[in-house]
């Protein structure tokens, strides 16, 4: 089973390096990987349930 916060936390390990990218390539790649992460997080978290 996928850990919806051990995505977030490799999005944040992403974000960290894009900012201590020195060129705009890496920047970049970063910044998009960071980006699947979080949306990787969104689809692995635990639905809410309304009747709960």
């Amino acid at each position: 089973m996928v850990d919806p916060a051990e995505l977030r936390a490799r999005a944040a390990m992403f974000e960290k390096r894009a900012d201590e990218a020195k060129d705009p390539i890496s920047r970049t790649h970063y910044r998009e990987m960071a980006a699947h992460y979080r949306t990787l997080a969104v689809e692995h978290a635990p639905l809410e349930r309304a009747d709960a």
